[in-house]
């Protein structure tokens, strides 16, 4: 599964573990793709932020004038927190085979995915034009 530019670009921004924590803690809203449902977050990034803004609360001033910085007046619909946090989850099982060496079945057992799972996230690698 190719990285959703949205996420893409606020992780660029704030990184990865605290765009998968901004997109979890966003409410969420139903949209109609042809004869599919799916759900959608949606932020608002104001120009500057406050203290007490909700942002600042989610990932604290530094992080959230960040984001202000890179997307200050606009609108953004980022991928909703479940395939955000399975994009940063099959990154760090390629990781962890790479780097690491692990075994499929130890990364079956430590990520709770079947074998087969495993393998398919492994075979899966970088799409032209989208980074995992």
């Amino acid at each position: 599964m190719a990285t959703p530019n949205s996420f893409r670009e606020i992780a660029d921004v704030i990184g990865e573990d605290n765009a998968v924590r901004l997109i979890e803690a966003l409410p969420t809203y139903r949209e109609r793709s042809g004869r599919c449902w799916s759900e959608r977050a949606l932020l608002y990034v104001p120009k500057r932020i406050s203290p007490d803004h909700h942002l600042a609360k989610i990932l604290g001033q530094e992080l959230a004038d960040k984001l202000a910085e890179g997307f200050g007046g606009e609108m953004l619909k980022p991928a909703n927190a479940r395939i955000a946090r399975r994009i940063v989850r099959d990154k760090l099982i390629r990781r962890r085979a790479d780097d690491g060496g692990a075994s499929i079945p130890d990364l079956s057992r430590a990520f709770h995915l079947t074998e087969r799972q495993i393998r398919n996230i492994l075979r899966r690698r970088e799409v032209v034009g989208h980074q995992f």
